[in-house]
C-alpha cells in the first residue's frame, strides 16, 4: 500500500497542482474505521482550506470536481463530514495489483544505519531480560532491512568493567586459581554465574574486598598479569558463550565493539578536541568540580562531569567518544580482526588497537539506534544533546535511543525453573530478576526448557514422529515463542515470562502464528504445484456471494497494509505493532479459512480465487516471519 499510496498521491497533486499550491508530502492517506466511507480517506481538503482561507467542505467539493473522472483503481470517490475526501477501490482492482506486485522488492534508502543491541557484560552468561534486548534489537534490524536500509549490527562489549573485575577477584583471590585452572573450566559463563552473585553479596558485607577489586581492575586496565591475561580469557570465553547462544535464536553481529580498544586508542582524546572546540565541554566553574572538566546537561540545567579532577574519564566521556566514532564525526579508526563465523558463513568482525586485519567500513552512520534498557535514558539524552550542540548541528535526531523495559518472571514460571518462593512472592503478579542476587533465569536455561515443553506438545500431538523431526520441529517451536513473545509487548511495558502464556497453540502467540502458516503451507502441497499458477483470465469477484466478498476484500486492505504498518514500527519506535500486524492477519485468515472451503471447492474459479488470496497471505507471513524471527516449521 506504501507504493500505491504514493502513486495515487502523485496523480492527485498533479490534477490539483494548476489550482493550488500543493506538494505530495501533503497527501496523507488512513483507512477509514467503518468500511462504509470506503477503503482509503484524506484530509487534503482541510490542508489546502488552511493556506487559502476557505471552508474545507467547499474546497472538497472543488477537488472532487476535478478528480472524479481521474482515476481508474477506484469506483467511487466521495465527500464525507467536514471535508473528508473518500475513495473506494473497484471490486476486482486490489487483488490484481497485489498480486502483480507480491514480488516488489522495497527500494533502497541512502545511507548506512547502525543498529546496536545485546551489549552484555563478558562475565558470566546471559540471563532472560538480554533477550528481550536481542530480540528487539535483531527484529528492528530485519525491520529496516526489509524497509530497504543498509544496516550494520554493532555489539558493545564492556570487557574492562567493574563487572570483570568482580569475577578475576574471585577465581584469583577467593577460589586462589590460576590461569591454567581457569582454562580447564567447563562451561566458564555458567561457573562465573554463580560466582559474581558470590562475590556480589560479599562486596554488600565487607568494604575491604571492594578496595580488592578496585585494584584489580587497575591492574586490568594497565595491562598487569595475572589479571590482565585472565581477563582477557574471561572476556573472550564468555562473549563466545553468548554469540553461540544467540546464534541459536537466529541474532547474528556485525562487528563487537570493545571498551578497551577505545582506551587503548585514545578515542576520548580526539573526542575530547572535538567538544572543547565546540565549547560543548569546558571546565567546571563549581568550586566542587574544581580542575574538573565537564558539559551543562541542558534538561536539568546542572554540569556533567567527563573529565575527573585527576584527569580519569567518566563513563559518559566513553559513551560519547563511541557514539561519535559510530556517526562519522571522530577522525581515526579501530583495526579489526575475526571474532567468530557464522553457520551461513558470515564473518562476525572484532575491533582490536593494534594493527591486524585489512581496514573495513565500520561506522560513518546515517542513522543510529542504540537499544538500550529505558533506564539508560539520561545518558542517551545527553550525547543527543552533544551531537546536537555539534559543528555538523542536529545529529541528535539521528541517534535514537530505543528504549525498552526489563523482564520479569511469573511466580509459576519462577517454580518451574526451579527455584523455591515464599508464600509473599507466590501473590505476586510477577518477580523482578537479579543476576547479581542470582535471582534470575540464565538465557540458555529457559530456551532448553522452552525446547523440552515444546518437544512434549509436539510429541503429544503426533507419538509416531521421528525423534529427529521432533528435535528440530520443537526447537523452531520454542524459539519462536520466544521470538514473538519478546517483541509482543509494548515496548514501554514491564513483561512477565511465562511458559505457559509463550507456548499455548492458541491466541496471540509465537506457535499460534507458525500453525497458521503450516497450515497454508499444507494446503499448497495438497493441491499441487498448479496451485500458484493464477487462472486464465482476470480474477472476477462476482463469483463470491456477498458475506465472503466482504471479508475477502476486508483481508485484501488488511495485507496491503505491510509495508505501512513496518514503516508505522520504525517511526514510532513500537516493534509491537509489528507483531499486532501479523497476529490479526493470522486471525483473518483463520477466521475466512474456517468459513469458505478451499481444497473442496467446486468451482475451479471460485477455487482459484481463494487460493489467490490466502497465497498473498503466505507471502505475507513468510516476510513477517522472516522479519520478527520466527522459524516455519514442516508440521505442528
Amino acid at each position: 500500500m506504501k507504493y500505491l499510496k504514493r502513486e495515487i498521491s502523485n496523480k492527485l497533486v498533479s490534477i490539483l497542482k494548476t489550482d493550488y499550491e500543493i506538494n505530495p508530502g501533503d497527501v496523507q492517506f488512513s483507512i477509514p474505521p467503518d468500511r462504509k466511507f470506503g477503503d482509503l480517506s484524506t484530509t487534503i481538503p482541510f490542508v489546502i482550506a488552511r493556506r487559502i482561507q476557505e471552508k474545507p467542505r467547499e474546497v472538497g467539493e472543488a477537488i472532487l470536481k476535478e478528480i472524479k473522472d481521474g482515476f481508474d483503481m477506484f469506483s467511487e470517490i466521495k465527500l464525507a463530514g467536514g471535508g473528508f475526501l473518500n475513495f473506494r477501490f473497484k471490486k476486482d482492482f486490489l487483488l490484481s495489483y497485489l498480486l502483480e506486485n507480491q514480488d516488489r522488492q522495497p527500494e533502497a534508502c541512502p545511507g548506512k544505519v547502525i543498529v546496536e543491541h545485546t551489549s552484555i557484560n563478558p562475565n558470566k552468561s546471559a540471563h532472560i531480560g538480554h533477550l528481550r534486548n536481542s530480540c528487539l534489537g535483531d527484529t528492528l534490524n530485519r525491520a529496516l532491512r526489509f524497509m530497504g536500509y543498509q544496516v550494520e549490527v554493532q555489539n558493545y562489549i564492556d570487557d574492562t568493567g567493574v563487572q570483570v573485575a568482580d569475577v578475576v577477584w574471585g577465581l584469583l583471590v577467593l577460589r586462589k586459581m590460576n590461569l591454567r585452572q581457569i582454562r580447564e573450566i567447563e562451561n566458564l559463563a555458567h561457573y562465573l554465574w554463580d560466582l559474581y552473585s558470590q562475590v556480589h553479596k560479599m562486596v554488600e558485607e565487607q568494604e575491604d574486598i571492594t578496595r580488592e577489586i578496585r585494584e584489580v581492575l587497575k591492574k586490568i586496565e594497565n595491562k598487569q598479569d595475572p589479571e590482565y591475561s585472565v581477563s582477557d580469557y574471561i572476556s573472550r570465553e564468555v562473549l563466545l558463550n553468548h554469540i553461540q547462544l544467540m546464534e541459536i535464536a537466529g541474532i547474528q553481529y556485525d562487528l563487537l565493539v570493545r571498551e578497551s580498544d577505545i582506551i587503548e586508542l585514545d578515542f576520548f582524546a580526539k573526542a575530547a578536541e572535538i567538544l572543547k572546540k565546540n565549547r560543548i565541554m569546558y571546565p567546571s566553574r563549581d568550586p566542587e568540580k574544581e580542575g574538573c572538566w565537564v558539559i551543562r546537561y541542558d534538561r536539568e540545567n546542572i554540569e556533567k562531569i567527563v573529565i575527573r579532577s585527576d584527569q580519569t574519564v567518566t563513563y559518559i566521556g566513553k559513551d560519547i567518544a563511541y557514539a561519535l566514532w559510530k556517526m562519522g564525526l571522530l577522525p581515526g579508526d579501530f583495526y579489526y580482526e575475526e571474532f567468530y563465523r557464522y553457520s551461513d558463513q558470515h564473518p562476525l568482525q572484532m575491533t582490536r588497537s593494534k594493527s591486524h586485519e585489512p581496514e573495513f567500513d565500520f561506522g560513518h552512520a546515517s542513522r543510529v539506534y542504540n537499544v538500550i534498557g529505558k533506564r539508560q535514558s539520561y545518558l542517551q539524552n545527553i550525547i543527543s544533546q552533544v551531537l546536537d550542540a555539534l559543528e555538523s548541528g542536529n545529529r541528535g535526531q539521528d541517534f535514537v535511543h530505543f528504549s525498552y523495559e526489563m523482564v520479569a518472571l511469573t511466580p509459576r514460571c519462577v517454580q518451574e525453573m526451579g527455584f523455591e518462593l515464599t508464600p509473599e512472592l507466590r501473590t505476586r503478579a510477577h518477580i523482578d530478576v537479579s543476576g547479581r542476587r542470582g535471582i534470575a533465569v540464565k538465557a540458555d536455561d529457559l530456551m532448553e526448557k522452552l525446547t523440552e515443553k515444546s518437544l512434549e506438545e509436539v510429541l503429544s500431538r503426533n507419538p509416531d514422529m521421528k525423534q529427529e523431526v521432533a528435535d528440530r520441529i520443537a526447537r523452531q517451536i520454542a524459539m519462536g515463542a520466544l521470538r514473538y513473545f519478546m517483541v509482543k509487548f509494548n515496548s514501554n511495558s514491564v513483561i512477565a515470562f511465562d511458559f505457559q502464556d509463550a507456548l499455548t497453540f492458541e491466541g496471540d502467540t509465537g506457535p499460534y502464528l507458525q500453525y497458521t502458516l503450516v497450515r497454508l503451507n499444507s494446503i499448497f502441497k495438497k493441491i499441487g504445484s498448479q496451485a500458484d499458477e493464477s487462472h486464465p483470465g482476470p480474477p472476477d469477484l462476482d463469483l463470491l456471494d456477498e458475506k465472503e466478498l466482504t471479508i475477502y476484500h476486508e483481508l485484501l486492505l488488511h495485507i496491503s497494509l505491510l509495508d505501512s504498518q513496518i514503516e508505522f514500527a520504525l517511526d514510532s519506535s513500537e516493534l509491537s505493532v509489528i507483531t499486532s500486524y501479523t497476529y490479526v492477519l493470522c486471525q483473518k485468515c483463520n477466521h475466512y479459512y474456517h468459513q469458505f472451503s478451499i481444497l473442496a471447492e467446486k468451482n475451479p474459479r471460485v477455487r482459484q480465487l481463494r487460493l489467490s488470496l490466502i497465497g498473498l497471505i503466505r507471502k505475507k507471513l513468510e516476510v513477517l516471519f522472516e522479519i520478527i524471527g520466527i522459524p516455519v516449521p514442516e508440521r505442528m
